[in-house]
């Protein structure tokens, strides 16, 4: 029997790739490995955010290698797209597809002696998992040409999976009796503008809110500037979408925001948050902040420290800035040491950290809805706290939790119903 295991690294798009390649290799009739069984293929959707990145995805090639020696390896992703030559060499890969390979589906026909031919090639159905929490990819590529990052060149354009067929997709999977499913993209509000007729981020939310069923919409990260009144209106004001919300700000400098590239100034970024909590103050808000940025002085550290300081975030991803080759970026003199970088980032995630204690806190004692995640004994609440729960029955769907203890790493409670 053909049996595949998948791994992934890197973002939800990227998990979403990888359960759509599952889905690929199940429509073909392969099945997936369980544990101690034979495997026929590995296929291991890479990242290269970083150069820590690609490490982890040739250390990973390995470890997975030692352990399936007879196993094909097939490499997917942003990584196997930038370096398709580097990953080749490899003695432990077979075979080696990035995202804008054009003979994707005939490598995989190869591999999997069955023929593929998918409606929207950019956007496979995922198949059958165990996961209570569906990855929908509605979006790829990036139009954006921010001075730090490689993924434009390893995504391509942005395009989108069209509105009906992601109200399908939806269906399929409230109709599957999941509960929440996850929207994802590499640049998600930026949907629809490739469409014809053009869409929007915004109208799709609409279209989805209009849905009969018991399920709720989680939105991973929405870049700042493509966030109009449009997407705040539905976001606010329809309970479809869970109160979380990944709003990259990078940095609270404008002089340094400018020098990333980046689409909006902090005045805009402020403004949206405002908005936001205007509507829903419990919202957990995320954020990412690239920390050590070449034109970032110890003024403009201070303009974000503060801000994260001060402002209403649950949690931030803080990144050292490394210099990324084929970046614009990678040619701009630095301002900064690399030991300075790392300790701005030290100090930014225990102010991180300090925020999202507090805000886990103000839920003690209160009462919540959250979704039973089988087999960890843990929900999710719909603003995105992880709670502990004292018994593991196995079920799943939504149920009453009331938060009864915090701490550092962890937040424990019980169901009420």
């Amino acid at each position: 029997m053909n049996t595949y295991q998948i791994h992934y690294l890197g973002c939800k798009a990227s998990q979403a790739d990888a359960l759509g390649y599952a889905g690929m290799l199940q429509r073909a009739g392969w099945t997936e490995a369980v544990a101690e069984s034979q495997v026929s293929l590995l296929l291991v959707q890479t990242c290269t955010v970083t150069m820590s990145a690609d490490a982890q995805g040739r250390q990973l090639v390995r470890k997975l290698k030692r352990e399936h020696p007879e196993a094909k390896v097939m490499l997917t992703g942003c990584y196997a797209q930038r370096a398709e030559e580097e990953l080749t060499a490899m003695p432990e890969v077979d075979y080696v597809v990035g995202n804008l390979n054009p003979r994707k589906n005939e490598i995989l026909t190869q591999i999997a002696a069955a023929s593929f031919s998918e409606e929207f090639p950019d956007f496979p159905l995922p198949g059958e998992f165990s996961r209570t929490r569906p990855y929908i990819k509605i979006q790829d590529g990036c139009d954006a040409r921010c001075s730090y990052c490689i993924i434009p060149a390893v995504r391509g354009k942005s395009r989108s999976l069209p509105v009906e067929e992601v109200v399908r997709r939806v269906e399929l999977f409230r109709d599957r009796s999941y509960r929440e499913m996850i929207l994802t993209g590499i640049s998600m509000g930026g949907y629809g503008k490739d469409l014809v007729p053009k869409s929007s981020l915004g109208r799709l939310m609409e279209r989805l809110a209009m849905l009969s069923g018991d399920f709720r919409i989680r939105l991973s990260s929405v870049e700042p500037e493509e966030i109009d009144d449009l997407f705040l209106d539905t976001f606010n004001g329809s309970n479809r979408f869970q109160p979380h919300l990944h709003l990259p700000l990078q940095s609270a400098s404008d002089r340094v925001l400018r020098k990333m590239r980046r689409q909006y100034l902090f005045k805009r970024y402020r403004n949206i948050v405002d908005r936001l909590f205007k509507s829903n103050p419990d919202l957990n808000l995320g954020t990412d902040i690239l920390v050590g940025f070449p034109d970032e002085d110890d003024a403009a550290f201070l303009e974000t420290y503060r801000y994260v300081q001060s402002g209403a975030f649950a949690y931030c991803h803080v990144f050292p800035f490394s210099a990324r080759p084929e970046t614009a970026a990678a040619g701009y003199s630095r301002c900064v040491t690399h030991q300075e970088t790392h300790h701005r980032a030290k100090l930014l995630r225990r102010e991180a950290g300090r925020k999202n204690l507090e805000y886990r806190r103000r839920f003690i004692e209160k009462e919540l809805t959250g979704l039973l995640l089988p087999g960890t004994g843990t929900a999710l609440t719909g603003n995105y706290i992880r709670v502990h729960l004292a018994y593991e029955n196995g079920t799943t769907g939504f149920v009453s939790i009331r938060i009864n203890s915090v701490d550092n790493d962890s937040t424990s409670g019980v169901v009420v119903n």
